[in-house]
């Protein structure tokens, strides 16, 4: 595996940016969308054909695949007998078996997403699994939660020197600590997801604050893999910093596969990119301005000092002289206590206005 030079900054933070295909990703840029196809495509090339076709209709960034090798994750006996171990074991490595893609099929997939416009992404389980996707030159690696502390892995990729992708569920705060560590060593660039990996995920178990709380604990930007089944709680967390975002995308929840039921939609993946990019909009910038609208409205609901009596010059302002009322044509109601108590610097006749030049 030859190591990839892609202009990487070793000293980055929170508000560092990360390139990935060419697309800048960070804090000040718009928060990056992943379409997780993973195995939702049920090992059928047009099937994964038609989900690259909606996440690119939609307006995702990328799509995301999964690719493994049995045979160097589980061993001889396991994959002969997997019901000695569990029927659960049974059930997911028939289904694995089933759905992996052939190399050419790869090759198609690639050439597809890139006739659409949307990068393609990859979780690598396995270091066979990256010699592969080396040889098809992924720009990205996704780790997924399982292998957080698969360090020997992680290894194995950042010698890729290309950007990393570590989803965190299933993991306690002390292994993400000891993994980021890690990884700031290895000198690549990475992201890592919060995440709940059950799935689906219940809305009452995502913790979206955990995102602001692991950007500042570990100073390096902070997206978020979402399981739940509807699509506004990962819009709250673009929305609370995640610069990128990642969900199971399907063309049917009912359709047979492991990810299906915490998937979304087309119609659903489609709002998700529409609410987040009207919530980035909508956030803009921490600048407090009068806009034009609010002009027109402070004109004619806002209040201005006025005179309640006829006041001559050199008579002091009180309470009984002066009031506030609409609409804003004056003196503002903030300068009310400020005047009381001064002289009046001209004539000044019940009903008008007080002015800056009315003041001594």
């Amino acid at each position: 595996m030859t190591p990839v030079s892609i202009g990487i900054r070793l000293n980055y933070h929170f508000d560092s940016v990360i390139t990935i295909d060419r697309k800048e990703i960070g804090t000040t840029k718009p928060c990056y969308i992943i379409a997780e196809i993973g195995v939702n495509h049920n090992g059928k090339i047009e099937l994964a054909k038609k989900l690259i076709d909606v996440a690119s209709e939609a307006g995702a960034d990328a799509v995301k695949f999964q690719k493994r090798s049995l045979t160097s994750l589980y061993n001889e006996d396991v994959l002969n007998n997997p019901n000695t171990d569990s029927q659960g074991l049974e059930i997911l490595l028939g289904f694995l078996k089933e759905v992996e893609l052939t190399e050419s099929e790869y090759c198609e997939i690639i050439t597809h997403c890139k006739e659409k416009e949307i990068s393609f992404l990859c979780t690598a389980w396995d270091k066979p699994s990256v010699d592969f996707l080396e040889r098809l030159n992924v720009p990205a690696y996704k780790i997924a939660s399982a292998d957080l502390t698969n360090l020997p892995l992680i290894r194995y990729i950042a010698k890729t020197n290309k950007p990393i992708i570590i989803s965190t569920g299933m993991s306690t705060i002390e292994e993400i600590e000891n993994t980021v560590s890690f990884v700031k060593k290895q000198h690549v660039p990475f992201v890592l997801l919060h995440s709940n990996s059950t799935y689906p995920a219940p809305v009452e178990s995502l913790n979206l604050s955990l995102i602001p709380f692991l950007r500042t604990k570990f100073d390096i930007p902070v997206g978020y893999s979402g399981h739940e089944v509807n699509f506004m709680p990962t819009v709250i967390a673009a929305n609370l910093g995640a610069v990128m975002v990642e969900r199971h995308i399907t063309l049917d929840k009912k359709m047979e596969g492991l990810d299906q039921a915490a998937s979304l939609e087309p119609n659903e993946f489609k709002n998700l990119v529409k609410y987040i990019r009207e919530s980035e909009i909508a956030k803009g910038q921490p600048v407090k301005k009068i806009t034009r609208g609010e002009f027109l409205q402070r004109e004619i609901l806002s209040k201005s000092i006025i005179c309640t009596k006829d006041i001559k010059e050199g008579d002091i302002f009180s309470e009984h002289n002066i009031d506030v009322m609409g609409p804003a044509k004056g003196l503002s109601p903030q300068h009310y206590f400020e005047i009381l108590g001064k002289k009046s610097s001209r004539d000044i006749q019940k009903g008008q206005y007080l002015l800056d030049i009315d003041l001594r």
